[in-house]
């Protein structure tokens, strides 16, 4: 890693998910913040940023709660310094044939799940809601079309885009399918979870702050216009992705409200709270132990440096 760049490894394809990193970038927040910035995209066949932060590919990484916590297990001294989605974008895709619409659905449910972070939530999800572990769990891809072709019964999506899938075939939302998020099912754990070494905060404050601040920047300005971020994803940032400026644009605008926890301090805020009661309750139902003291897990100081001077 070069010296003065910050590396960031994000946990998927470029698409407009990262929204708010896009327009930053596009607008020379981050050029204007001092941040040389260097991003490593994710994906199905990329390392996971926890890997590539452990084995110092890059400064900062994104990563959801257990993953990252099983990290922090194994010996890496990993801090979290925000959530870019501190609502939870994940759910269950249903059929009106066999609905899941509350935690007493769940119950001898074949689930269509991606990879293990997707995995572990269905199994915190049982845990928490005191139910016998009685499903399966059937890998499949990112197309909801497995749950169509009956080789299932949930489907593990992200609320801010299978659903639109299903919509472009001319299905309707609450009739032809149900779309029923983690939160709704006790699952209330924040998503992609900033989070850097413990060397690399002391070291590098500063540069995280103005990191934090000049995205605060691009958050602030795909608010007012989400469009300008979907023609990012589309003709730059994604381009060889075939991503389509419509669903993208859909996407961009569901995926607004998710940036910030109604009520909390601002955008990617995880409260004390949210940690002791969510997170680690989510830790101890899926039966992880020695977990490390909240206070050295999280730090949300630099964020609230950024909030001051934004």
């Amino acid at each position: 890693m070069n010296g003065h760049e910050l590396v960031l490894a994000v946990g998927w394809v470029p698409n407009v998910e990262y929204a708010d990193l896009w327009v930053a970038l596009d607008q020379g927040y981050f050029a204007q913040e001092r941040v040389p910035l260097k991003i490593w995209p994710g994906g199905p066949n990329a390392p996971q940023p926890v890997v590539e932060v452990a084995a110092r590919q890059a400064h900062m990484g994104e990563a959801e709660w257990l993953p990252l916590l099983d990290a922090v297990l194994r010996g890496n001294d990993f801090v979290i310094i925000g959530s870019v989605f501190p609502v939870h974008p994940a759910g269950l895709l249903s059929l009106p044939a066999r609905p899941v619409r509350n935690a007493a659905d769940l119950p001898h449910c074949r689930f269509l799940v991606q990879g293990p972070a997707e995995r572990t939530a269905i199994e915190a999800t049982f845990k928490l809601n005191h139910l016998t572990p009685d499903y399966q769990l059937i890998p499949v891809g990112f197309s909801p079309e497995a749950l169509l072709n009956g080789a299932g019964d949930a489907y593990y999506c992200f609320i801010t885009n299978q659903p639109l899938m299903l919509e472009d075939m001319g299905m309707r939302s609450g009739i032809d399918f149900i779309v029923t998020r983690f939160d709704q099912l006790g699952y209330r754990v924040p998503s992609t979870l900033m989070f850097v070494e413990r060397k690399t905060l002391l070291t590098r404050r500063a540069l995280l702050v103005r990191f934090l601040r000049a995205r605060l920047r691009g958050k602030a300005e795909n608010d007012r216009d989400p469009a300008r971020a979907a023609r990012l994803s589309v003709d730059k940032y994604g381009a060889d992705l075939g991503l389509t400026l419509k669903h993208e644009l859909e996407t961009n605008r569901l995926q607004l409200p998710l940036y910030q926890t109604p009520g909390s301090r601002g955008p990617y805020w995880i409260s004390e709270e949210d940690l002791q009661d969510h997170m680690y309750g989510a830790a101890i139902a899926s039966g992880r132990t020695n977990l490390p003291d909240p206070s050295r897990i999280m730090d949300m100081s630099l964020l609230e440096e950024a909030y001051q001077t934004a």
